[in-house]
């Protein structure tokens, strides 16, 4: 089946996801970006030989088979609207949305068109959370009862090239404000316990210096339907940038550090500790392009996409949820 892909935004991410489809041999005649901005046209073009449109509705008229959103989050919906009322297959860079508001919509649209609806979150395939999965999923392992994440990185070494105040991670009302790294790591977690978020305590300060509209930290406590206590805290002024996580079992400990690109399982069996790493030739982006794959084969009918849209849904509600507990200061149910 010959395929067609509007990737709406020319940003970073919408440019390493046409990055990931020419990594998966979509040629460059099959690929249209839309960007508002002229010299983002005219990079993706010098680059890659990739025209573009100034509108999604011009793109739209070109018939793609799938539309990949990469905008900020607070137009996904937006754009994912639009494509869905087309017919559109879609693939939508987290978070799915920054509130409710046409969710039920796009739910009717998805099913009545029978759409491929694509929420991403890449984290699942790369070889450190692959391996995370294996052993939470492993009986010796027991019942998760803790899991505590530390995420954290200055936000102006984001992006270097740029000032960081005119970047949109620096706006919480856009889906910034690590507000798409929270909802990434929140469904990282739903995807590798089959668990989810119940009810919550959180609160968000802006306790730096930095000239950003939000909060620049996060510290979530919760508790999951099974029962396991959560304790996340994320943040936007980590100098020297740190991603941790650390599950606890009743018969073990499993120990993520991504920085060090290695997860380490102990057992209390065997007493010891065994160690996994990120292969040494391993490719950042590689889980990407594994993602767009996975993606691809979707649309073709051979696979089923592995992070349903309900979840991502869910993913929304307990961002709602973050949001009214740090507001009013108490426990919320999810």
């Amino acid at each position: 089946m010959e395929m067609k892909f509007v990737v709406v935004g020319g940003g970073s991410m919408g440019k390493r996801r046409i990055r990931c489809l020419l990594a998966n041999n979509i040629p460059p005649q099959a690929i249209r970006l839309v960007e508002v901005r002229p010299d983002r046209r005219e990079e993706v073009k010098e680059k890659h030989a990739i025209d573009s449109f100034s509108d999604l509705e011009s793109a739209l008229d070109w018939n793609p088979s799938a539309v990949i959103v990469s905008v900020p989050g607070a137009y996904h919906m937006e754009v994912l609207l639009q494509a869905a009322r087309a017919g559109k297959h879609f693939f939508c860079e987290v978070p799915l949305s920054i509130n409710l508001d046409g969710i039920e919509e796009l739910k009717k649209l998805v099913y009545e068109n029978k759409l491929v609806a694509a929420p991403g979150c890449q984290t699942l395939f790369h070889p450190l959370f692959k391996q995370v999965k294996q052993w939470l999923a492993d009986p010796e392992f027991g019942k998760l009862l803790n899991v505590v994440e530390i995420c954290g990185c200055y936000l102006p070494d984001w992006h270097p090239h740029e000032d960081y105040r005119q970047f949109y991670a620096s706006d919480q009302t856009m889906g910034g404000g690590n507000i798409d790294v929270i909802v990434q790591e929140l469904n990282t977690l739903h995807l590798l316990t089959g668990d989810r978020i119940k009810k919550l305590s959180c609160r968000g300060n802006h306790i730096s210096d930095l000239e950003i509209k939000g909060s620049d930290c996060w510290q979530i406590m919760g508790m999951t339907e099974q029962e396991t206590a959560v304790t996340l805290q994320y943040d936007l002024i980590n100098r020297a940038g740190h991603h941790s996580i650390s599950f606890l079992s009743e018969s073990g400990t499993i120990e993520l550090d991504k920085g060090a690109k290695q997860v380490r399982r102990y057992l209390a069996k065997t007493k010891a500790w065994e160690t996994f790493q990120t292969p040494a030739d391993y490719v950042g982006e590689s889980c990407y392009i594994d993602e767009i794959a996975h993606f691809l084969d979707c649309l073709r009918g051979d696979k089923q996409w592995y992070f349903p849209l309900a979840s991502a849904i869910d993913g929304v509600r307990t961002l709602m949820a973050m949001y009214k507990s740090n507001e009013q200061q108490v426990w919320m149910e999810v």
